[in-house]
């Protein structure tokens, strides 16, 4: 083989063997099975639990109760509405994994609701960021008041219950 044909040759084998690793790294990542294992792997579930407190409440009998259970990726936003009888509520979190393991929450509320007595509706949003454990239940109040507020105020008292685990290790 002459000098020429083997300087030509080189190319063409070094070209073959990148067309090659690039299809079996291909074929991988083309893998449903894996890309899906890999999905779960990363995924949260979000439950997130209201209850609403009459403002006379003793013993925090809730007038109504509703849950949600969302499945989502770090970084990626979830939306729940809940839905009652003089109520509706917005709870938009995204959950952010931290170094330490931990996860940052962004929770955004935004609560629709009409006054049995006045019949006057009104809407509050509130923006937090919270530091949760996985498995930690976290009380997010998006109306933003707390129990001595809102039995002063005669108002009603919304609370989210907010927890958030890995997919594959449920609870």
């Amino acid at each position: 083989m002459s000098a020429r044909m083997r300087g030509g040759l080189v190319p063409i084998l070094l070209a073959l063997a990148v067309a090659q690793t690039h299809a079996q790294a291909q074929s991988s990542d083309n893998d449903p099975k894996e890309a899906l294992q890999e999905l779960l792997s990363k995924a949260l579930t979000v439950t997130v639990s209201a209850r609403v407190l009459p403002p006379d409440a003793q013993e925090e009998t809730p007038i109504w109760n509703a849950e949600s259970t969302k499945l989502t990726l770090p970084g990626r936003s979830i939306k729940v509405r809940l839905d009652g009888e003089n109520v509706r509520i917005y709870l938009i979190c995204t959950p952010y994994l931290q170094d330490d393991g931990d996860v940052l929450l962004l929770a955004q509320g935004q609560v629709w609701f009409t006054e049995p007595l006045d019949k006057e509706n009104r809407y509050f949003s509130t923006f937090y960021s919270i530091p949760v454990s996985f498995g930690e239940k976290v009380l997010f109040f998006p109306l933003g008041l707390s129990d001595a507020d809102a039995q002063q105020k005669n108002h009603f008292n919304i609370e989210l219950e907010i927890k958030i685990v890995p997919y594959e290790k449920k609870q």
